[in-house]
C-alpha cells in the first residue's frame, strides 16, 4: 500500500523501501518507483528520527572530509555506470548511463581505508520524528460517510494537503494505529470546511466555475494560551 507524507507526520514513521503516493499514475507501470534507503546522504549529519547527529552525539574532532577530488572519483564507478534491473524505463532519460573514458580506472582503491566514513551507513528502513503533530481536518465527513478531499487529480478524489499543528498526546495515544491529541497551549477555534469526491463531481471536478484551482483551499483560526507568570 502507498503510504503518503502526511501518514508520515500523523502516525510518526514511515518504511523504507516502500511505495510513496504522489499525483502520477504507475499503476500499469510493472516496477512502480519506490523510495529506497538513504533518503538522504550521511554528509547532512541528519539521522532516521529526524534529528541532527550533533544533537544525539558529540561532535568527532578527527571526522574526516571529502574532497571535491576524492567525490568526483565516484563519478564513473562501476554502480554509478550500472542501470537498476527494477529502474522504470524512460526514454532519453533512465536509459542513459554515464561513459566511462578510457583513462578512468574500473575500479577505486579507497573502499579499504579504514578512516574513510562510508558515504551511505547501514539504514534500519524505518524513517521517524518524535513531532507530537495532528491534523487540523478529520478527513472523514461522519454525516455523509465519505472522505474529505483536497484534490481531484485523474478525476480520483485525494488528501494530499495539510494543516499540521503542535498538540498533546492523550492518554489512549493510539487507536486503530492512529494517534490521538488533544489541544494543548495551541487551540484550534475552526476551520473552512472541506467537500467530499461526490460532491465535487456535481460541479464537474476540479477546477470549475465556482473554484478556479485544482485543489481546494485550506483555513485554520488558532488560539494561544499564554500563562500568567
Amino acid at each position: 500500500m502507498a503510504v503518503g507524507f502526511g501518514d508520515f507526520l500523523v502516525y510518526g514513521e514511515v518504511q523504507i523501501p516502500g511505495q510513496v503516493s504522489g499525483q502520477e499514475d504507475f499503476s500499469q507501470q510493472p516496477h512502480p518507483r519506490k523510495l529506497l534507503t538513504p533518503l538522504w546522504p550521511s554528509s547532512l549529519g541528519i539521522t532516521e528520527s529526524c534529528q541532527y547527529v550533533t544533537l544525539c552525539q558529540p561532535k568527532k574532532s578527527n571526522r574526516c572530509k571529502y574532497s571535491r577530488d576524492f567525490l568526483l572519483q565516484f563519478r564513473f564507478c562501476d554502480a554509478a555506470c550500472e542501470r537498476p534491473s527494477d529502474l522504470v524505463l524512460l526514454e532519453g532519460v533512465t536509459d542513459a548511463k554515464p561513459e566511462r573514458p578510457a583513462y578512468w580506472p574500473k575500479h577505486l582503491a579507497v573502499g579499504d581505508d579504514p578512516h574513510l566514513e562510508p558515504f551511505f551507513p547501514r539504514s534500519s528502513g524505518v524513517i521517524q520524528h518524535g513531532l507530537n503533530l495532528t491534523s487540523v481536518y478529520s478527513h472523514f465527513l461522519p454525516q455523509r460517510g465519505y472522505p474529505e478531499v483536497t484534490t481531484m487529480p485523474m478525476g480520483l478524489g485525494a488528501t494530499v494537503d495539510y494543516i499540521f499543528y503542535s498538540a498533546e498526546p492523550t492518554e489512549n495515544r493510539n487507536k486503530g494505529g492512529r494517534r490521538l491529541y488533544r489541544d494543548g497551549a495551541l487551540k484550534l477555534l475552526g476551520r473552512l470546511s472541506l467537500l467530499s469526491e461526490d460532491v465535487l463531481w456535481l460541479a464537474n471536478g476540479l477546477p470549475n466555475p465556482f473554484c478556479s484551482s485544482d485543489h481546494l483551499c485550506l483555513l485554520a483560526s488558532f488560539g494561544l494560551e499564554i500563562s500568567s507568570l
